[in-house]
């Protein structure tokens, strides 16, 4: 768990592995501290004192982002499995046990499930994307992407024929997306590149330890992409992987109220600037795959790129450093007629923008 100044939702998170199914005596909980300046140090220590499975580690300098923390958390780790959660958020009770189960019984290194995406305090509630049909219509809606017009087209050209172009179709390998799905069970993610869509959410998986530790898989320095980048590696580099497309094993908060902003809500130059790093790094790390891996991993993130750097309010100097840096993924990443469209696009959009400005 990487902790900073999460004191008024830090004991919910704790609390639900504290309860967990499995049994905490059966769990290694590593709280990360880093640098915190509310009372969530204080709020770990008495989890430490109280629970034999809780570990409490201070850091003596602030990292800045999840990734310092969640490094550490990895080199501290003594079991055969990791998972990570995100302490303002919650794992569904039997998440440990049921993850673990699967990847136990079907001896695979990384197995993962949905989330549910929880709004302003369960305002409203989305099933997390998924390319298969599933059995949850009658609980929750599907999650609603960011598919508006993000690129500076008429709107009838992008409604009527290039939205659809750029997101593309399924790439059905293995599984048919006639009937709903329950388990997909692959031995390497060539055999379903779709698995590739799903939100990068570390905190869904549950990975064998030796994966991680043996391919020296960590998370990158970013603020904003790192989970991007490490669920990127761990599936490319997993032997064996099951997706459980039926079970809910997290919830997320959107936590978006005015007074109550996570980093993700703070869309500035750093975090555009890193997403796009590590979007490179990830063309980068996936191009031995083909180009249908790299495509399928990268594009539907540009297409988000692009809404939320819409949202935003970027000066001159930062766009130019904003285009420099997609200028770079275009050299690596330039297959395809849909590839070529998108980063053509969102240049053009930048350089637009930089010359009024």
């Amino acid at each position: 768990m990487p902790i900073f100044n999460v004191g008024i939702h830090l004991k919910g998170g704790i609390d639900s592995l504290i309860n967990q199914s499995i049994g905490e005596e059966n769990l290694e909980i590593i709280m990360v501290n880093d640098c915190s300046t509310d009372d969530s140090g204080e709020i770990i220590n008495e989890y430490a004192e109280k629970y034999d499975s809780c570990k409490a580690i201070h850091l003596e300098k602030n990292t800045g982002a999840a990734n310092g923390p969640r490094n550490i958390g990895i080199e501290n780790s003594t079991g055969d499995y990791i998972m990570f959660l995100d302490p303002d958020d919650r794992y569904a009770l039997d998440a440990c046990e049921t993850l673990y189960g699967v990847a136990k019984e079907n001896n695979v290194e990384i197995a993962f499930a949905r989330f549910r995406r929880i709004f302003t305090y369960g305002k409203s509630v989305q099933k997390s994307y998924s390319p298969y049909l599933d059995n949850l219509e009658d609980v929750y809606p599907n999650e609603t992407l960011e598919k508006h017009n993000p690129l500076n087209v008429n709107d009838f050209i992008w409604s009527n024929a290039l939205e659809h172009l750029l997101y593309g179709s399924d790439i059905v390998k293995t599984y048919n997306r006639e009937k709903p799905a329950d388990v997909i069970k692959i031995n390497e993610i060539t055999e379903e590149p779709d698995l590739l869509k799903i939100p990068p959410s570390v905190w869904t998986k549950i990975y064998k330890r030796d994966l991680i530790m043996e391919k020296n898989i960590r998370f990158q320095k970013y603020i904003s992409g790192d989970d991007m980048a490490f669920s990127l590696e761990s599936l490319l580099n997993a032997n064996g992987i099951v997706f459980l497309n039926n079970y809910l094993s997290y919830d997320y908060f959107i936590r978006d109220l005015p007074e109550d902003k996570s980093i993700t809500n703070n869309v500035n130059v750093r975090f555009l600037a890193d997403l796009m790093d590590s979007y490179i790094y990830c063309a980068e790390i996936s191009k031995s795959y083909g180009d249908e891996i790299v495509n399928v991993t990268v594009n539907p993130h540009l297409m988000y790129w692009a809404n939320a750097w819409k949202k935003a309010s970027m000066n001159k100097n930062e766009n130019k450093l904003l285009l420099e840096k997609i200028k770079k993924l275009q050299l690596i990443h330039n297959k395809g007629f849909k590839t070529k469209f998108l980063l053509s696009s969102i240049i053009k959009m930048l350089e637009t923008s930089t010359y009024l400005k």
